[in-house]
């Protein structure tokens, strides 16, 4: 693993070095006169200076604390993902860890039974194709189908009700509770499993035929895994444009950090909509509602307990994603603030992971870059309206400026035509980094509100209250 990375750290300077040697001031200026130091025809703006100066630094600091991740990401990513796909679908392959450890799901059986919790509240337009996706997996052990009804107001436990049965290698067992959130829905159902495995999913997702092989599988390559999350795509990616941007941001991002974190063991978001665990650590290790993303706060849990944490790009799962911007909205403060609140449950152990680092890092980055964006833009604004519109300037459009933009462009790409999702949605590229700006202004705020303890006011499910 680490030639691969000293290869992709290598190709990823290579690519961004042009960005550092061109000159700012090749290309073009918004204004007529160019940046010379001893052009001293008209009087300096001191307020120029200082945009150039701050533009100058964010620059150099972006490259290095961005494009170059973004890069190296790009190139690792892919290396591993051609080995992960090999391991995978290969019946005899010789990177297949055959030692079993003390513990192992697979000591004494080919094929353990799994068990798939489903927790609902309100998912009676979904449910029924979310049992039959379960039911009809093509894995050849036993698999029970536990459905947890978290005291919907709506028709969901009648049909899960109805859909109750047992055939062959299938059973259905459904459960009714009071209602008290995803977590405790899927300790409910953990506490009724009897799978060695135990895969979860949300009432509104279907998961791929292979959905349980890939998982099992992925186990069985990592004897050391605890728990093992898939990839999400989205079921209404052709809705709108936003659900379109959603789709480019899950294959992207899944695709650039959680391949990465897996191969190091340390994913730290095994994703609601299909993940597995060993039962008898999720027994002794349930999700709780300490906080308002019980997935990524359990997979966190993990690490401090020497399992790794793993994923794998064949283990599928499909779910609706928001198709108005203020659903949008809504979703992504659960999103984001919760992620914020997993890291500080589990900050002690995150301390001293790197990933957990880099990952508290992009959020103070993000931050500092709305920051200067919107205080530089006021100082912009204040030098135009100064009519200074002739003196030494700052280029907004250069050489190098497009050249960032094309290797943003090109590694975002290198992703996308691996997967067949991706590959018909590259033309709302141009898109996706107007929509990149908007999340990345969304992530700044919560930011700020969460180390002001000032909390946000959330709706999810049956509640809305204010989150700290």
């Amino acid at each position: 693993m680490q030639w691969k990375r000293s290869i992709s750290l290598m190709l990823a300077v290579i690519c961004i070095s042009p960005a550092f040697i061109i000159p700012a001031h090749w290309g073009f200026s918004i204004t007529d006169v160019s940046l010379e130091m001893g052009n001293e025809s008209e009087p300096q703006s001191e307020m120029a200076w200082l945009i150039y100066i701050l533009l100058n630094g964010y620059y150099i600091l972006f490259l290095l604390a961005s494009l170059l991740p973004f890069v190296f990401f790009t190139f690792s990513s892919s290396l591993i993902v051609g080995k992960q796909r090999r391991s995978t679908r290969s019946k005899h392959n010789k990177d297949i860890i055959k030692k079993v450890v003390e513990g192992s799901p697979f000591e004494s059986e080919k094929y353990p039974k799994v068990s798939i919790i489903v927790p609902c509240y309100n998912e009676a337009l979904h449910v029924s194709s979310t049992i039959t996706n379960c039911f009809r997996q093509d894995y050849k052990g036993k698999i029970e189908i536990i459905v947890v009804d978290d005291g919907s107001l709506d028709d969901t436990w009648s049909i899960g009700r109805i859909m109750k049965m047992a055939e062959n290698d299938r059973e259905i067992r459904v459960f009714h509770k009071p209602n008290g959130g995803k977590a405790s829905a899927l300790k409910y159902g953990i506490e009724r499993s009897k799978g060695t495995i135990t895969l979860m999913t949300d009432g509104d997702s279907s998961i791929h035929p292979n959905a349980v092989t890939s998982i099992v599988e992925t186990f069985r390559t990592y004897p050391d895994a605890g728990i093992v999350g898939g990839y999400v795509f989205i079921k209404n990616a052709n809705s709108c444009y936003l659900t379109r941007l959603q789709q480019l941001e899950y294959i992207i991002t899944q695709h650039l950090i959680r391949i990465n974190q897996s191969e190091d063991g340390s994913v730290l978001i095994a994703p609601g909509p299909i993940f597995g665990m060993r039962t008898d650590l999720a027994k002794a290790l349930p999700p709780l509602n300490r906080t308002i993303v019980e997935d990524c706060d359990l997979t966190m849990s993990i690490l401090p307990t020497g399992y790794t944490t793993r994923a794998t790009t064949n283990a599928i799962s499909y779910t609706n994603a928001p198709e108005t911007w203020s659903e949008w909205k809504k979703q992504r403060k659960r999103w984001i603030f919760g992620q914020f609140q997993a890291w500080r449950e589990n900050r002690w152990h995150l301390k001293r992971n790197p990933w957990g680092v880099y990952t508290y890092f992009t959020w103070v980055w993000t931050t500092f870059s709305a920051i200067l964006f919107l205080f530089t833009s006021v100082l912009l604004i204040s030098y135009l309206a100064a009519g200074y519109e002739n003196n030494q300037f700052i280029q907004f459009i250069s050489i190098r400026t497009i050249i960032v933009f094309v290797i943003y462009s090109l590694s975002r790409l290198v992703v996308l035509i691996q997967y067949k999702e991706g590959r018909i949605l590259i033309h709302y590229l141009p898109l996706k980094m107007i929509y990149d700006l908007v999340n990345g202004f969304l992530t700044a705020y919560l930011y700020m509100m969460y180390i002001t303890k000032r909390g946000v006011r959330m709706s999810w499910g049956n509640r809305t209250e204010v989150i700290h």
